[in-house]
C-alpha cells in the first residue's frame, strides 16, 4: 500500500519536502539578517552631514560610516543627488518603540 502511494506520488512528496525546507531556511535567514533604515537625499545633504546626523546611532567613525554607506548602495563616487534613496548602517526602529507604560502615560 505505502510503496504504492510512494510509486505514485513520490515526486510530488519530494517537491513538497524541497519547498517547505526552502521556504524554512529562508524565513530563519531573514529574521537573522539586521533591517537597516533607509532615506531619501534631500537638497545640501552629503554622506558627511548625513553622518553627522545619524552619529549616535552607530558604532563607527565618520569614515567607516561613509565606506560602508558607499559599499552598502553602490556608489562609484562619494557625491549624493537630492533623490536618491540610500540605506544606512542603522537598524530600523520597530513599529512601537515606547514601553507599555510610556504608551499608559500618553493616552491620559
Amino acid at each position: 500500500m505505502l510503496t504504492h502511494i510512494w510509486n505514485r506520488f513520490s515526486y510530488i512528496i519530494i517537491l513538497f519536502v524541497l519547498v517547505l525546507s526552502a521556504a524554512c531556511y529562508l524565513l530563519i535567514n531573514m529574521t537573522n539578517q539586521p533591517s537597516y533604515q533607509s532615506i531619501t537625499v534631500e537638497e545640501g545633504d552629503t554622506l558627511w552631514t548625513i553622518a553627522k546626523q545619524y552619529n549616535e546611532e552607530y558604532s563607527m567613525t565618520v569614515e567607516e560610516f561613509i565606506a560602508w554607506v558607499g559599499e552598502e548602495n553602490e556608489l562609484n563616487s562619494f557625491a549624493i543627488k537630492p533623490g536618491e534613496s540610500l540605506v544606512l548602517p542603522i537598524e530600523n526602529p520597530t513599529i512601537s518603540t515606547q514601553s507599555d507604560f510610556e504608551l499608559v502615560m500618553n493616552e491620559e
